[in-house]
């Protein structure tokens, strides 16, 4: 066995393969932490958001059948980017609703410590007025029979059913109160969006809260 008089010249390609492998190994062994995601990963999310809550916004002033450009210049993004994200305006809609039923559940947790958990989940809608629209008028561009809708309403009654039997035993809420019947209340708060500012529609969504809760004969 003769010593390699040269002992620093390049190495044979198969030794420089197992060393890449050997570096890939050691570099797998030590993952990035979930919590932090590379630049590619923070900035898809980051589109993603912008994306919906430039919707919600977008929504609220021009309808659920605005043009999806107006979306996008909202969220400053372009059409590639709206099409990685969504394939299109239902796809949009269900993210939509799906992030509002997120909300609605954090809350209702949130409030489940309480006696009259369902009535501050209520009076809570006062300050959430914009997330309210996916939950009553997003479904008019699907169809309420589409099974993905008939999933997204069972769950929005697990969710506030647990609320509405506290309550209906604690004496806080009237006792034919169903989850069912949320869509009405919703609806009745969302006409405080007729406001032109945040402050006027807060003022008429505390008003509507008020009627709902008190009602109308003194």
């Amino acid at each position: 066995h003769r010593r390699d008089p040269h002992p620093l010249r390049a190495r044979p390609r198969a030794d420089r393969a197992a060393r890449r492998a050997e570096g890939a190994e050691h570099a797998d062994a030590h993952p990035e932490p979930p919590g932090h995601p590379d630049r590619r990963q923070q900035l898809a999310a980051q589109n993603r958001e912008d994306l919906l809550n430039a919707a919600i916004h977008i929504f609220c002033i021009h309808g659920i059948n605005a043009p999806l450009q107006l979306i996008m210049d909202q969220a400053n993004v372009g059409r590639a980017t709206f099409y990685r994200n969504f394939n299109d305006r239902r796809d949009l809609v269900l993210a939509l609703m799906e992030d509002a039923l997120n909300r609605l559940e954090a809350r209702a947790n949130n409030y489940a410590q309480f006696e009259d958990g369902f009535i501050r989940l209520i009076q809570d809608h006062i300050y959430n007025i914009p997330y309210l629209t996916a939950l009553m008028e997003y479904w008019r561009v699907i169809d309420r029979a589409d099974p993905v809708m008939i999933e997204i309403y069972q769950r929005r009654d697990a969710i506030l059913q647990p609320l509405i039997d506290q309550s209906i035993a604690n004496g806080t809420c009237r006792t034919d109160f169903k989850a069912a019947d949320y869509a009405m209340v919703t609806s009745i708060l969302r006409s405080a969006l007729q406001g032109h500012t945040e402050a006027d529609q807060e003022k008429l969504a505390k008003r509507a809260v008020e009627f709902l809760l008190h009602g109308i004969c003194g």
